[in-house]
């Protein structure tokens, strides 16, 4: 069935498990969400500026199995589900999401910064998990890429939500499992960042093929903040945040200058795979 065009492109400010009832049967063409993870989550991060709010909903994960019998309900057949999580969440998740989905993949997201957390008694945390899962069988569009996702984190004084998404990854993964002009999902959207990938897709990095959204956020003051900036001027602060360059740096062949040496000595010089044939 057809998502109504009131909801199209739209932020709204409302809680998903009144919203998503009102959605048709097999409506959009792929949800990409970071839900609460169930553990109270608060980040102690900022030390200049005000903390962050909290999170509405994050006491438990009782929610979890009614939110993706829904999300299965409206998402049409042979499409795909992202699911952001964490490592002590994951196999409640996990379960919740296999018993609708298959699940293809653990996708992990490799930041450029670490969080805090126990400074001394723990790893420094620098990886969030994404469940990749299918209702069906849809195959990924473009080149094929990596389960681990380098990407840099949103700067800290550019966040108004504590767990901001990069757009250029919510991008990459929107523009991987959709056609152009095709519906994404986020029923808990924070500020808004998958609308922004929605459109970031018309960039000169994406694929210049827009893609239609339909947000829900509880909270009102990210709303709020989405509405300012997220969907609109905001947009210029995601602009040349490029992926993080691989640790291991790329061969480089041997240059042969042709004008201090005779082609067939230069190609003694090189590799058997790469000498010229003469």
């Amino acid at each position: 069935m057809k998502l109504p065009e009131e909801y199209c492109d739209e932020f709204l400010c409302e809680n998903c498990f009144k919203f998503l009832p009102k959605l048709p049967d097999e409506c959009v063409d792929l949800v990409l969400t970071d839900p609460p993870y169930g553990i109270d989550y608060q980040s102690n991060r900022r030390v200049a500026r005000e903390k962050l709010p909290k999170f509405e909903g994050d006491v438990d994960l009782s929610w979890l199995p009614r939110f993706v019998e829904e999300i299965e309900r409206v998402l049409k057949p042979n499409r795909h589900f992202y699911c952001f999580t964490r490592f002590d969440t994951y196999p409640v998740f996990y379960k919740a999401i296999s018993e609708r989905f298959k699940i293809k993949n653990c996708l992990i997201w490799v930041k450029n910064n670490h969080g805090s957390g126990d400074l001394k008694g723990s790893y420094a945390p620098q990886s969030e998990m994404i469940i990749f899962a299918a209702k069906g069988r849809r195959e990924l569009f473009g080149p094929r890429e990596s389960d681990v996702l380098p990407y840099k984190n949103v700067p800290s004084a550019l966040r108004a939500h504590a767990t901001q998404k990069p757009v250029d990854l919510l991008r990459l993964l929107v523009e991987k499992s959709t056609l152009p002009e095709e519906i994404v999902l986020d029923p808990f959207a924070g500020t808004g960042s998958t609308g922004l990938a929605c459109k970031d897709t018309l960039r000169q990095k994406g694929d210049k093929k827009e893609r239609f959204y339909v947000l829900t956020e509880l909270n009102r003051d990210f709303h709020r903040a989405g509405l300012r900036g997220g969907l609109g001027r905001q947009g210029r602060l995601w602009q040349n945040l490029p992926r993080i360059e691989s640790a291991v740096p790329a061969k480089k062949r041997p240059v042969v200058r042709s004008r201090r040496m005779p082609r067939a000595r230069a190609n003694e010089t090189l590799p058997l795979d790469l000498r010229i044939p003469t």
